[in-house]
């Protein structure tokens, strides 16, 4: 009786302990959420783009600057004399006019924290899709796993039965090594599939910032949305889209980014306060106080045309950025389009699929009761079901390759949570 409630306690703390352990899809997309916001590359790039709108936000701030000097100094004539004086020093200036260089700078630095803001939003996208890609490819590893289960217990039967026939003088010892050679060829292939497995889920490992193993997950949701849950959007839909909106807002600081090269060609005016205090100024003068209000005016007239050539540089790297932006709008197009012709490839590959594999079964159906009647031999068998396997496996590749697509389809249609909050 003791032993029995040892067991059952085993039993019931393994249950419980890999109910605690098991993790949900949805889990992993928040772990890798929580990682992204508060223990990534994207936390720093945030702060650093807060930094850099401080530095641009600077219009009309004065620049104080406080100096002390000591000094000391001897005369000599008939007698010596020394004199040591301290003088404080407090002075502010303020920028009035740079050629509207703080504006622009100020304008071009929120309008690039944008583009940035929605950079980023596209990379955790790409993130999430590693992640699903990463779920779905470790699924059809395990189902191909599962169906080289069966496959070994369709050959270990087989054997068990060609060592009975051969023992009758019904089978040759040819076809008994035959079935045994596919036994020991199914064994290696499923612990082909263990190596896949335990490696891509390095790669997940990895991606969360988690030691994970295969049997810690879940791997029953299936990652699918209905062909009547997506639609092929125009480019302009495109644009709305985090990749897109980051193109959109990154554009527009090309431009202002081209005046504010004309700084060094701009007259800059600037005014300045100062204020000093001097003790034991001179051998007269015990204590001494002035204060200074200055306007200055810097015009740039001729640096060997230095600045011009650097304008005219900047000019020709603005044409650069047209032309490579326009590029990079194609491409997405481009990407966009071609997502949508592998997905309905893969969808008519996938039917096609399913119908060879129901034709196949009736051919292993069929090859399994001639063999029996010994109208064929065990090497038609084997290869009919051999090919039925095969036939599965590529099934699950195509679902797998359909789903890749899907994905970046969902991500540029900005509908990526349709595909996430049909997980839960």
């Amino acid at each position: 009786m003791a032993k029995i409630k040892i067991i059952f306690l085993s039993t019931f703390l393994l249950f419980f302990s890999k109910g605690i352990l098991s993790y949900e899809i949805t889990d992993l997309i928040k772990i890798l959420v929580e990682k992204n916001e508060t223990n990534s590359k994207f936390k720093y790039d945030n702060l650093i783009d807060d930094k850099n709108l401080e530095l641009a936000d600077t219009l009309y701030i004065p620049e104080i600057d406080y100096s002390f000097n000591v000094s000391n100094s001897t005369t000599s004539t008939n007698t010596t004399s020394t004199l040591n004086s301290n003088t404080h020093t407090l002075s502010a200036t303020v920028n009035l006019y740079n050629g509207g260089f703080s504006q622009l700078n100020l304008i071009t630095t929120q309008t690039r924290n944008q583009a940035f803001d929605y950079l980023r939003e596209y990379q955790k996208e790409l993130l999430i899709k590693e992640l699903l890609n990463g779920y779905s490819n470790l699924q059809t590893l395990i189902f191909k796993k599962k169906n080289q289960q069966l496959n070994l217990e369709f050959y270990r039967k087989k054997v068990l039965e060609a060592e009975i026939l051969f023992k009758a003088n019904r089978v040759t010892k040819t076809e008994v090594l035959d079935l045994e050679n596919e036994l020991l060829e199914a064994q290696s292939v499923s612990l082909d599939y263990d190596r896949k497995i335990d490696n891509l889920m390095l790669q997940v490992s990895k991606l969360l910032d988690l030691d994970i193993y295969d049997e810690d997950v879940n791997f029953d949701y299936v990652i699918d949305v209905s062909n009547a849950q997506i639609s092929k959007k125009l480019f302009s839909e495109l644009m709305n889209s985090s990749y897109g909106q980051y193109l959109s807002f990154i554009e527009n600081t090309y431009l202002p980014e081209l005046e504010m090269s004309k700084k060094d060609l701009r007259p800059s005016v600037d005014l300045t306060y100062s204020l000093s205090e001097s003790d034991n100024y001179s051998a007269a003068i015990d204590h001494r106080r002035s204060s200074s209000l200055s306007l200055s005016l810097s015009v740039p007239i001729y640096d060997g045309y230095k600045d011009e050539n650097n304008f005219n540089i900047e000019e020709y790297n603005y044409q650069k950025k047209l032309l490579e932006h326009k590029d990079l709008k194609r491409d997405l197009l481009n990407t966009y389009l071609e997502s949508w012709n592998n997905y309905d490839f893969y969808l008519n590959k996938i039917n096609n699929q399913e119908k060879i594999i129901d034709s196949l079964e009736l051919k292993l159906q069929g090859n399994e009761i001639l063999y029996k009647a010994q109208k064929i031999d065990i090497t038609q068998l084997i290869e009919s079901k051999n090919e039925l396997n095969d036939a599965h496996n590529i099934l699950l590749d195509l679902k797998s390759s359909k789903k890749y697509y899907l994905i970046d389809i969902l991500i540029l249609n900005g509908d990526l949570n349709t595909i996430i909050n049909g997980l839960g």
